[in-house]
């Protein structure tokens, strides 16, 4: 997808909790308002946090504009 969409009022890609600086251009980011959520199963046997991945037009009752 080459084409970024403009921000949504009260979607996730105007929410001051998206963060799509790890993906690059692309229309979908990370939700940073809950710490990361451990991941035991991993091949080196460390455990790893991750966040949820949301879509640019994703929507929850956590928003809260930039």
């Amino acid at each position: 997808m080459a084409d970024l969409y403009e921000k949504i009022i009260g979607r996730c890609n105007s929410c001051r909790h998206y963060d799509s600086e790890p993906f690059g251009a692309v229309n979908y980011g990370q939700c940073r308002y809950y710490p990361p959520q451990t991941i035991d199963k991993q091949p080196e046997g460390l455990p790893r946090g991750i966040w949820p991945v949301v879509g640019y037009d994703d929507y929850c009752s956590k928003f809260d504009e930039v």
